[in-house]
């Protein structure tokens, strides 16, 4: 993914691989960069479980596609709009005043700005959801798994023995916190902090749509 997103913005001054001037990354880059970011990044969120059930899981994926192959196309088409807003001072030889035609480049901001609200809103389900509904749906699942390892297995040993343990077993700092230990205070600061990093990274979406859609005015 990351090579493609490069090989596109490598091509728009490119001679070589068969591109050239006005070809350079036509149908085929500019298209293929944003299908494939679409392709991946939505797949992606359709297949993702909730993520309170499932701590993790595939969101540092999702994370890496939106801050990297995502993040570097939104800059392949920042450089292309300025390289066609008149700056006051004359253009250097050899520099692209007209970078790409302008349709390809508004297609891809289209297409980002659909990607990154589908991720806004796809965020936005997660974060709002209920708290005791979160609790009952990640102490459930902690609960019921039957393997023999995992989450599921430290909390149901946890469950299990600390009404037993004593500072002769675990020392009288560990035995005195192991007291204080709750499993609904743990999985609230479970669901707090999954809370915190889907909002960063909700604010990090919406400045990349409010960025796209800046550039529209100027293509």
């Amino acid at each position: 993914m990351n090579f493609v997103v490069l090989l596109n913005a490598w091509n728009l001054n490119s001679h070589e691989l068969g591109f050239s001037g006005r070809d350079a990354a036509k149908p085929g880059t500019w298209h293929l960069v944003n299908s494939l970011l679409e392709k991946y990044i939505l797949e992606k969120i359709r297949s993702m479980q909730p993520l309170v059930s499932s701590p993790g899981s595939d969101l540092p994926v999702l994370v890496q596609l939106v801050t990297e192959p995502l993040a570097w196309h939104g800059l392949v088409i920042q450089s292309c709009v300025r390289s066609t807003v008149p700056s006051g001072k004359k253009k250097k030889k050899g520099g692209s005043a007209d970078c790409q035609p302008s349709n390809e480049i508004q297609d891809s901001i289209r297409s980002l700005c659909g990607i990154l609200e589908d991720v806004t809103k796809w965020l936005s389900e997660q974060i709002n959801k209920p708290v005791e509904e979160n609790l009952e749906i990640i102490l459930s699942s902690l609960q019921g798994e039957k393997q023999g390892e995992g989450p599921g297995k430290v909390f149901q040993v946890l469950e299990t023995k600390i009404s037993s343990m004593n500072g002769l077993d675990v020392g009288d700092r560990i035995a005195q916190a192991l007291q204080c230990w709750n499993s609904a205070d743990v999985a609230r600061k479970v669901i707090t902090g999954q809370g915190m990093v889907l909002t960063e990274f909700l604010r990090i979406c919406k400045s990349k749509i409010k960025l796209m859609q800046a550039l529209k005015p100027h293509v």
